[in-house]
């Protein structure tokens, strides 16, 4: 079938849903699917037939440049229809882009899907809201929690589908094994790793002081903490009289996948900030790929992936009490790491992006 995906920002833009976008649409096109892409923000070369919105002279993450890119969309899309008709529009977003996207559904008489990737705006979930999810026909959300704020605002659940996001396994297999040892070389053991913007909202600052009072029980643990982001500067200040902590900035895939290796647990600090609320975490999963447990907050799709004392820990966000505790729980119980080992390892076969892409597709199939 021919797809139209709308996505304001694409690689090699950094974000979970960048990623995303270019990987459906990979694995679409695998499947013998014709996908063209309408895209604000990324590089055209990246996937054949992608269409860059003319606005670079707006500002980033500005509405108006959001208003703009999705009235262009509106038009290429509608343009190329008339050339070679699309089958499906699939957008990404949530109440701008089903506003936009649901009026072009509508116009071309085809179906319209919406997949929201992250936490929606607790001041946008509000009953009169539903109205901008009218012309769509599927809304794909990528935890539970999404599904029910919409439910809440009165958008029918027959329209809703829950499906996270993916990864890839094969990205786990055969990695080198040298340079895993040499990590773990270099660190003190237990190493406790985490991944993630260095912003408020994924929360790093209640992991500081949650390790900070974890070094009374386990003196010798290292922390880990890959990427980067506005708080770093802030965050390493508030470091400088604990020792084992390593910032160590962004880091390519292959090596981030090697820290995971190397690495005895992971943590997800994340909180619920107005405007930054957590998806399906990628890294999560990223970390049951390399048999890690998790200790995450129960914000998100977090509870979604970890089932409390199945595969990891959740508390409650802003706990650095709580986030040690659980940290202390994990160390000192080995038989616990195994048991959460094996069942990561078991429950992560279900979010290759093979089988998440099928699961996609089977959603169009329910409205076509």
């Amino acid at each position: 079938m021919r797809i139209a995906r709308i996505i304001e920002y694409f690689p090699p833009h950094v974000g979970g849903m960048e990623r995303h976008g270019l990987i459906l649409s990979q694995e679409q096109v695998k499947l013998g699917h014709d996908v063209e892409i309408f895209i604000g923000v990324g590089n055209t070369s990246i996937f054949p037939n992608t269409f860059k919105a003319p606005l670079g002279f707006l500002p980033l993450y500005s509405k108006a440049r959001r208003f703009w890119f999705n009235l262009w969309a509106y038009f290429a899309v509608k343009k190329n229809h008339k050339k070679n008709p699309y089958k499906i529009i699939h957008l990404h977003g949530d109440f701008v882009e089903a506003f936009f996207g649901g009026k072009l559904a509508k116009k071309l008489g085809i179906p319209a899907v919406l997949t929201i990737h992250a936490g929606l705006n607790k001041k946008l979930l509000k009953p009169k809201n539903a109205k901008y999810f009218k012309n769509i026909s599927k809304i794909i959300c990528v935890s539970q929690e999404i599904a029910g704020d919409l439910k809440s605002i009165g958008v029918p659940e027959n329209k809703l589908a829950v499906i996270s996001s993916g990864i890839y396994l094969k990205d786990f297999e055969n990695k080198n094994q040298e340079e895993i040892q040499k990590i773990k070389e270099q660190y003190s053991k237990p190493i406790i790793i985490s991944v993630g913007n260095l912003r408020k909202s994924k929360g790093q600052i209640y992991l500081i002081e949650a390790f900070k009072k974890l070094k009374n029980n386990f003196n010798s643990a290292t922390l880990l903490l890959i990427g980067d982001g506005p708080d770093r500067k802030y965050l390493e200040s508030q470091t400088k009289e604990i020792p084992g902590i390593n910032f160590l900035g962004r880091q390519e895939h292959d090596k981030i996948i090697e820290y995971l290796y190397a690495s005895d647990i992971f943590v997800l600090p994340s909180i619920n900030a107005p405007n930054d609320r957590e998806g399906t975490s990628t890294v999560i999963m990223e970390a049951m790929a390399a048999g890690l447990p998790v200790v995450a907050t129960k914000v998100g799709g977090n509870p979604y992936l970890v089932k409390d004392d199945e595969n990891g820990l959740l508390v409650e966000e802003k706990n650095a009490q709580a986030l040690a505790q659980a940290m202390v729980k994990l160390i000192g119980n080995e038989n616990l790491r195994q048991k959460m080992r094996d069942k990561n390892l078991e429950d992560i076969k279900q979010k290759d992006w093979p089988i998440i892409t099928k699961l996609i597709i089977q959603a169009y199939e329910t409205i076509l």
